[in-house]
């Protein structure tokens, strides 16, 4: 055969981009042994020419420029109307594509070698089917096709890999080459009897457990494509007991009858746990019945799921772990993949709290999850909470205390699921004897913090001289000149120190002056069953403009309404006049006030592999073009105004509804409310603070290793730990780009494959989730910023995703003070994961926008498009219209 095709059959293993994912898994499958329909690959090769040409094109040009000039991740409505059009331009240009002699030569050989019956063409594309990329439903299969019109399905299947669908995923998925590529597999048609979808993991849990089989009668594309409801087996993969089986309508073919008989179902859940094994990973298996036979149409590995470290799994069919997800507490909200780098920097917070209570030198402690109960591994921060289950009794009063900043974990820690996790003797260092057997040395060494904690409530006037004078020396502190030659561990230690005693002595004390004796007693003194009280109290904690992140928020409005919004149409143009200085005074002394205060600031900013504005000033100006887009609209200095004057309103108003002996102590806690309200974001803006000094040092030696030609990329240097960096400062032969490659291999994966991490999983996979709650058809969670509002949704998976414009609903899993610009133009935000004290309610409270969190996989729940009515009030999000666009 020719280079342009390659039989199914062939003993070799071809490469992928060569014949294209799935048929480098077909091929894979049948060197397994399993039994693989025949068939021919028309390789890249044979389609090179065409590519060729297409790419020589202005048109395909403009499609290329379309994409790169988008200002967020995935273009808006518009610009996608657009790129479908252009990418129909040029699939008919495809059509008139006229083969070539070796081209025609090739399929001469398929029709005399496959001349008789019906085939299966499908597309198989370099890209596809990937670990990390499926494009699942994104190119063509064209079933029982006759030798006449083998021609016009393999144009057909080459026409996908042109489609805006394609490209928009490519996109999506970080690809850095656009170049269209394609295979094309020609095999024989199978007469199947049923057929069907199995995974190697249950879909719906995550359980690793757990297969799960789909049949219907007959060819399975109608399955595939969705149209029609199948059969559903879920089998227990250790036992292969039938956990559960529900029959589907199968487009009204045989309701009533299961496609499957005990002994299919036994041998399609053996052959799946065997793929899975030669896979090494979870996968999907399409697979047909013909003649009693079970043949493999198609293997992929599984993209759509949440793996777990192999140090965190238990045996299958042991005892479970369950394990809390520590990097969504509010403070980190990070729910995708963390980088190396920055796990190591929370791993070094952790071990310098326990060198505080403990008195264990941080350098010396080690956190496993299985061991300490704390960890971060597989790019997240775990909690295994199993290990401290037996402390919290039925877990009622520290749901109570969660619920105020992440109303999902609440939920879950009062879930009866939570009793199977329970150990039935807890490790020793958390027994309740040790416990109470180190807490007096614990109590010893932390007096200073209780200390300082009581100071803002005994010694109210010297605490905040002190609380001014420590922020004002951090400040100072944190702006010197960094020393290059100390050690990064030694700078780390140091950074994370100087923040946690800024934190001990001011922060931290005023920050829970503000939440305990400030938020938390209002609400503790009034009726919570009068509605009046209720929006009272509601009030008084609205309308403190001093909050680091409101004022972030207000300055990029300012800086948004400076310049004319022509200006914003060309991002790079109005960059370089800033460079130049070649704008009106009064914006470019706005930008340097703005940069100066909020440069350590960012999207995603506690990622260490993130920019802040500093660095990357154009980022802050694709947000302040956004907020310019929607005109001045809504004022956030308008609201804040409103609410101050309602704030001082309300709290009149209860001194004359409560009674005498609870006015003193509203007094006072409105007293430390407006002294201590600055504090929310203190904390954090000093540790973003701390981390831009780390960055830079990152990307000094960044800098360096790429000069000496040790690493290839800026980013290689956050997939590295602090031993190797040193190490390589140290040895000149050792290694970087090996170790980069190696320590980074889990954290790119997951970066293309996982979104969203769960609140809390266990150690066979299954994600622990509230159901989610639908009460007279809305969708219900906890109202943690009062206010209705109707609007348009718009799901963002991150900040960069889709411009926000007015009227738009923001529905995200959670937020970080990154995505405070997007909250103006926003009407209302729903959020999966947050409380009342979360960043993301704090804003929505400050600009007057109704929030709503703590609905499970609302992400899902919702689509673009929808029209829904935000009731802060009620904690409900309602579908008013389910057009989607």
């Amino acid at each position: 055969m020719s280079l342009m095709q390659v039989r199914l059959s062939t003993p070799n293993a071809p490469p992928i981009a060569e014949v294209g994912g799935k048929a480098a898994s077909l091929i894979r499958l049948g060197h397994g042994g399993f039994k693989v329909p025949e068939g021919i690959v028309l390789t890249t090769a044979f389609f090179a020419s065409w590519i060729r040409h297409i790419e020589a094109t202005g048109a395909w040009r403009s499609v290329i420029a379309m994409l790169s000039t988008s200002r967020t991740r995935l273009p808006s409505l518009n610009e996608r109307e657009r790129l479908v059009r252009a990418c129909d331009d040029i699939k008919r240009l495809a059509n008139g594509l006229p083969f070539e002699v070796d081209q025609q030569i090739a399929l001469d050989e398929i029709h005399n070698e496959l001349a008789d019956g019906t085939f299966a063409v499908r597309s198989s594309s370099p890209d596809e089917d990937l670990a990390g990329a499926s494009f699942a439903g994104l190119y063509e299969t064209v079933l029982y096709v006759t030798p006449a019109s083998l021609v016009d399905a393999v144009r057909t299947c080459f026409r996908s890999c042109l489609d805006s669908r394609v490209l928009l995923y490519k996109r999506e998925m970080h690809f850095e080459n656009l170049s269209p590529a394609i295979a094309v597999i020609i095999q024989r048609q199978i007469e199947s009897a049923i057929s069907g979808v199995a995974f190697s993991l249950n879909p719906l849990t995550n359980d690793f457990d757990e297969a799960l089989i789909n049949a219907s009668w007959g060819v399975g594309e109608a399955l595939v494509s969705g149209d029609i409801t199948p059969d559903t087996v879920v089998v227990n993969k250790v036992t292969g007991a039938v956990i559960e089986q529900r029959l589907g309508d199968k487009g009204g073919d045989r309701p009533e009858v299961a496609c499957l008989g005990d002994e299919q179902i036994s041998e399609l859940t053996e052959t799946v746990k065997q793929i899975e094994s030669l896979y090494d990973e979870p996968v999907d298996v399409e697979w047909a019945i013909c003649d009693g036979e079970l043949h493999v149409l198609q293997a992929r590995p599984i993209t759509a799921y949440i793996p777990l470290a192999k140090e965190m799994q238990t045996e299958p069919g042991a005892r479970r772990f369950l394990y809390m997800d520590g990097a969504l507490t509010d403070g980190l909200t990070i729910s995708g993949p963390i980088s190396p780098i920055t796990g190591e920097t929370f791993d070094w917070i952790y071990r310098l709290m326990a060198e505080y209570m403990l008195g264990i030198p941080a350098e010396e402690l080690e956190l496993e999850i299985n061991k300490t109960g704390f960890g971060f591994h597989g790019t997240r921060l775990y909690i295994n909470l199993s290990m401290f289950l037996h402390l919290l009794g039925k877990g009622k009063r520290i749901a109570k205390q969660a619920e105020s900043t992440n109303a999902l974990m609440a939920e879950i820690l009062l879930s009866p699921d939570l009793d199977q996790y329970r150990m039935d003797k807890p490790p020793a260092p958390y027994r309740m004897l040790n416990l109470i057997r180190y807490t007096p040395g614990i109590f010893w060494r932390s007096r200073p913090l209780f200390k300082w904690l009581l100071m803002p409530v005994l010694h109210r006037k010297r605490f905040q001289s002190e609380y001014d004078e420590a922020i004002a020396w951090f400040d100072e502190w944190v702006t010197q000149p960094i020393d290059y030659g100390e050690s990064l561990a030694s700078a780390l230690r140091t950074l994370y120190v100087q923040a946690g005693l800024t934190t001990l002595i001011s922060t931290g004390p005023a920050l829970i002056s503000f939440m305990y004796l400030g938020v938390m007693r209002v609400k503790g003194l009034i009726d919570d069953d009068s509605p009046e009280q209720v929006a009272l109290a509601d009030a008084m904690c609205r309308g403190y403009p001093d909050d680091q992140i409101v004022q972030m928020g207000l300055k990029m409005f300012d800086l948004a309404t400076a310049l004319p919004a022509s200006e914003f149409a060309d991002l790079d143009a109005l960059l370089q006049k800033i460079d130049d200085r070649d704008l009106p005074e009064a914006f470019l002394s706005l930008w340097d006030s703005f940069i100066e205060e909020y440069g350590c600031r960012g999207p995603l900013e506690m990622e260490l592999a993130n920019p802040g504005y500093g660095e990357a000033p154009i980022v802050a100006l694709q947000q302040i073009a956004m907020i310019a887009s929607a005109g001045g609209q809504f004022n956030p200095h308008d609201m804040q105004r409103q609410l101050i004057e309602e704030r001082e309103k309300a709290f009149d108003e209860l001194l004359t509804i409560l009674p005498r002996r609870k006015r003193r102590r509203l007094t006072r806690a409105y007293d430390n409310i407006l002294r201590y309200s600055g504090s929310r974001e203190l904390i954090k803006h000093h540790i973003m603070q701390v981390n831009e000094r780390i960055r830079r040092r990152l990307l000094r030696y960044a800098d360096e290793f790429i000069a000496a030609g040790r690493l290839d990329s800026t980013e290689q240097i956050f997939e590295l730990s602090m031993s190797e960096i040193e190490q390589g400062v140290d040895e000149a032969t050792f290694d970087l780009h090996a170790a980069a490659t190696a320590r980074g291999a889990t954290y790119r994966k997951l970066k293309a494959q996982v979104r969203h991490f769960p609140m809390a999983i266990d150690s066979r996979g299954r994600i622990l989730r509230p159901e989610r709650k639908v009460e007279d058809g809305a969708l219900t969670g906890s109202g943690v910023s009062p206010g209705i509002a109707r609007g348009v949704v718009k799901v963002l998976n991150d900040p960069f995703e889709k411009e926000i414009l007015p009227g738009d609903v923001l529905v995200a899993v959670t937020t970080d003070p990154g995505w405070t610009p997007l909250f103006i133009n926003a009407t209302a935000v729903v959020l999966e994961i947050g409380g009342e004290l979360q960043h993301g309610a704090l804003v929505a409270r400050e600009y007057g926008k109704p929030c709503v969190a703590g609905i499970p996989d609302v992400t899902t729940a919702l689509s673009d498009g929808q029209i829904v009515e935000v009731d802060g009030n009620a904690g409900t999000v309602r579908i008013i219209e389910t057009q989607v666009s």
